[in-house]
């Protein structure tokens, strides 16, 4: 595992030279799901919530999530993954629904930069999983942007774990490096700012396990209006 934590200071290194991130555009950044539906990283969430009376609609591959912002602290949503739902997929329904359906709301406690706090705090649910996460921006430093979080799970034996997330923001997109320990699963992704409401994201997830491109490249887009 250690060495994949190599990928780390890449594209720090990379973009030291670029210009950096300017804060109404790093707020469309931020804004952008992840692989499991809610407004988060490449697969570990973020402090961050879906705007105000905003719809997020996320698609990275199968992966579908749609989120709304019902006020300014509190998004909800439901996660879909089209390739577990086909009509081609053996089980029941009710072991369908629990794989590939999910429900997940986010609560922002503190916010860093509109309440003048020191750093941002939510509190999220997904599936059967509570989350805190915290999460720091150093504006001055390189916009380097980490956060940190614990899930409990109420479904697994194993009932604790941590995820931390380090990504380096330039005025136009976001390089992302993030790890959950519970999977030992590790990311590095590029989100590229299209327009405020359309971000690209660029990710290469399981960098433990490399096979082919095919599993460990994916696509995907956030748009939000």
């Amino acid at each position: 595992m250690k060495n994949f934590f190599l990928f780390i200071p890449l594209p720090f290194f990379i973009l030291s030279s670029l210009s950096f991130a300017q804060k109404e555009n790093f707020q469309y950044l931020a804004n952008a799901q992840n692989l499991a539906g809610y407004t988060g990283n490449i697969i570990t969430a973020s402090p961050y919530i879906t705007d105000t009376n905003k719809f997020s609609f996320g698609l990275h591959k199968f992966n579908i999530g749609i989120a709304y912002g019902i006020n300014p602290s509190l998004e909800g949503g439901i996660y879909l993954n089209l390739n577990d739902i086909s009509p081609y997929t053996s089980g029941s329904y009710e072991q369908i629904r629990s794989t590939s359906v999910a429900l997940h709301a986010k609560y922002n406690i503190v916010k860093q930069y509109t309440q003048d706090q020191p750093l941002d705090l939510s509190v999220g649910l997904y599936r059967k999983t509570l989350y805190f996460v915290l999460g720091k921006q150093f504006a001055d430093f390189f916009n380097l942007n980490i956060q940190s979080g614990v899930d409990v799970y109420f479904s697994e034996e194993k009932k604790l774990g941590y995820f931390v997330s380090f990504s380096k923001a330039t005025k136009y997109s976001n390089f992302i490096f993030d790890y959950k320990s519970y999977t030992g699963q590790s990311n590095l992704g590029w989100r590229v700012l299209l327009s405020p409401d359309v971000k690209l994201d660029l990710f290469l997830i399981n960098l433990q396990q490399l096979n082919n491109a095919f599993e460990n490249f994916m696509f995907g887009l956030t748009l939000t209006s």
